[in-house]
C-alpha cells in the first residue's frame, strides 16, 4: 500500500460529502507571506509567497510548497538570492511545470525588476530571468498565456518623472520578452491586476493620473496578446479612486479597490463593473469612518456573484495593523453574509489572492500572526462551494513552511472494516505498536480520540450517514482513511 509519510508535522482537514474546507497556517518564526495559488487537476494546490526563515532572516527568499487538497504540505523550495525576492504569482501546465511570477532586488539591471523563473513539477528550478531598466519595477499580478509564456503587470519608475507609470511585459514560455507597455503621466499610475479573459486577450485595471482633475482614477483595459489595446476606461467623479484586482464573469468585468478625496474621512470600499465590450454597468461605494479597501475578488460558481476580500482600520480594530474579511457580494455590489474569514490580529491581516476551486468553492491565500509566531505567517484557507467554512479561532494548525516529504512504500499494519458501513467500524493492527486514532466528521470536527493495542471499535450510527475521516498514527506517522456511512 503506497501512502505519504509526513514526519514533524500535525495534520487536519474539515471535509463534508465531497466538499473540503479548512483554514491553516504555514510558518518557521519569521517573516512569511502567501502570496498566489494555484489548483492542480488532483485538486492539490501550489502557493507561492516569500520567507526570510530560509536565511535566517537576512533577505527574503521567493517559495513554492505544494499542498495535498487537504492543506496538508507535500514539499517546498525555496527560490533568489541575498536581497529581496518575491513569489507573487504562480501558474502551472501540465507537462510543462510551474512559472512563478514576482519581484526581486537580487537579480536584475537595478533596485527591484520583475522576476520569472520556471520550474518542473517537483519545484525544482530550470530557469530564472528578470524584466526592467535602473529604476524600481514591482510587479503585481501576471497570468498564464495560452502558449505557456506570462502577461505581467505592475509599475515602473524607470523614468524622466521618478512617479510610476503602468508596466506590462509579455514574454514567451521561454522566458524571452515578446513586448512590453510603459503607461503614464506625471501622476501616480500603476497596475494592480490582470486576468486572462479567453485565449487571446487580458483585462488589466489600476490606477491612472487625469492631469485636468488632478486626482487619481480607475482604470481598466482590455489588450489583445500581442499588445494592441482594444478597449479603456477611466472611473471615477471627484477625489483618487484606486483599483487592486479585476475578475470576470460570463455577465461582466468586476473590479475592487478603494477611493479618498475631499469628503472622505480616510478611504472607502470601491467596487465598478463593465460589460465585455467596454459599456460600463455600474460603480459604488460603501462609505464608513475609518480606512477600508478592497483588495481582492473572484467569482465562483454562480456567475453573478463573487467572494471580496477586503480591509479595515477604524476605532473597532486591534491596534497596529488592518483587520481583514472576506464575504461574499452579489451583482448589485451588496455585501452578503456568512462572512467566511475575519482575522483581526495584531499588525496587518491580507489577503494577497482568490481562485475559484475545482469543485465550486474558493481558495484564499494571505499573511496574518494570529499565532504570534515570529513577525507574520502566511495562511491558506479553503471554503467549500456551499459556503461551506471552517472555524478560524484559535487554535491554529500550524505547519512547517520548510517541508521534506518522503514518498516511500509503507505498511502502517492496520485493516479497517466493514468500509462502507451501517455503523460499527473495526481497527485491527497486525503487531502491538500504540496507535493513536481520531474519528472526524464533515466539518473538521474530531468526534472520537484514543489510543489502543491490538483492536478498536467505534459506531458511527449515531452521526448519520456521510463521510467520515479516521486518523492514525503509529510511531509519530500519520495516515487517513476515508470511511463511508451508510
Amino acid at each position: 500500500m503506497r501512502i505519504l509519510i509526513v514526519i514533524g508535522f500535525l495534520f487536519a482537514s474539515s471535509l463534508a460529502f465531497g466538499q473540503i474546507a479548512f483554514f491553516h497556517l504555514y510558518a518557521e518564526g519569521g517573516d512569511e507571506t502567501a502570496e498566489g495559488a494555484v489548483q492542480l487537476a488532483d485538486s492539490s494546490f501550489v502557493i507561492t509567497g516569500s520567507s526570510d526563515s530560509f536565511f535566517g532572516g537576512v533577505g527574503s527568499q521567493a517559495f513554492l510548497m505544494k499542498l495535498d487538497s487537504l492543506g496538508v504540505p507535500v514539499w517546498s523550495q525555496h527560490y533568489g538570492g541575498n536581497e529581496m525576492d518575491q513569489g507573487k504569482r504562480v501558474a502551472h501546465q501540465e507537462g510543462y511545470g510551474f512559472l512563478v511570477a514576482g519581484t526581486t532586488n537580487s537579480i536584475g539591471a537595478g533596485a527591484y525588476d520583475f522576476y520569472l523563473f520556471k520550474t518542473d513539477d517537483n519545484g525544482v528550478m530550470e530557469w530564472e530571468t528578470s524584466y526592467g531598466e535602473d529604476g524600481w519595477e514591482r510587479l503585481y499580478d501576471a497570468a498564464m498565456t495560452r502558449d505557456t509564456g506570462m502577461f505581467m503587470v505592475g509599475e515602473t519608475l524607470s523614468n524622466p518623472t521618478n512617479n510610476a507609470d503602468m508596466y506590462i511585459v509579455r514574454t514567451d514560455k521561454n522566458g524571452d520578452t515578446l513586448w512590453t507597455k510603459t503607461m503614464g503621466g506625471l501622476g501616480e499610475d500603476g497596475l494592480r491586476g490582470v486576468k486572462r479573459w479567453d485565449d487571446s486577450t487580458f483585462y488589466v485595471a489600476g490606477q491612472t493620473y487625469v492631469d485636468d482633475s488632478m486626482y487619481v482614477k480607475a482604470y481598466i483595459a482590455k489588450f489583445h496578446e500581442d499588445g494592441t489595446l482594444m478597449w479603456s476606461d477611466t472611473v471615477g467623479p471627484l477625489g483618487n479612486y484606486y483599483i487592486n484586482d479585476v475578475s470576470t464573469s460570463d455577465m461582466d468585468v468586476f473590479c475592487v479597490g478603494y477611493r479618498n478625496g475631499p469628503t472622505v474621512d480616510g478611504n472607502d470600499l470601491y467596487f465598478m463593473r463593465h460589460q465585455h465590450d467596454g459599456t460600463p454597468e455600474g460603480e459604488t461605494t460603501h462609505a464608513s469612518i475609518g480606512d477600508f479597501r478592497a483588495h481582492q475578488a473572484t467569482a465562483y460558481g454562480v456567475a453573478d456573484k463573487r467572494y471580496v476580500g477586503w480591509t479595515f482600520f477604524d476605532q473597532w480594530s486591534l491596534p497596529d495593523g488592518d483587520d481583514l474579511y472576506i464575504t461574499k457580494m452579489n451583482f448589485v455590489f451588496y455585501l452578503e453574509m456568512p462572512t467566511i474569514l475575519h482575522l483581526y490580529y495584531y499588525e496587518p491581516d491580507k489577503v494577497n489572492e482568490i481562485i475559484p476551486t475545482n469543485d465550486g468553492g474558493i481558495l484564499a491565500v494571505g499573511q496574518t500572526n494570529g499565532e504570534a509566531m515570529g513577525q507574520h505567517h502566511a495562511y491558506v484557507v479553503k471554503v467549500g462551494p456551499n459556503d461551506l467554512w471552517v472555524d478560524y479561532t484559535p487554535p491554529h494548525i500550524v505547519y512547517g513552511l520548510v517541508v521534506s516529504v518522503d514518498e516511500t512504500e509503507f505498511d502502517d499494519n492496520l485493516s479497517i472494516y466493514p468500509n462502507p458501513t451501517s455503523g460499527v467500524v473495526n481497527i485491527e493492527s497486525s503487531v502491538n505498536d500504540m496507535v493513536e486514532v481520531e474519528i472526524l466528521n464533515g466539518v473538521g470536527q474530531i468526534l472520537q480520540r484514543d489510543s489502543f493495542q491490538g483492536a478498536y471499535q467505534f459506531d458511527l450510527s449515531e452521526y448519520g450517514s456521510g463521510m467520515y475521516f479516521v486518523r492514525t498514527t503509529v510511531n509519530g506517522i500519520s495516515n487517513v482513511r476515508k470511511v463511508i456511512a451508510q
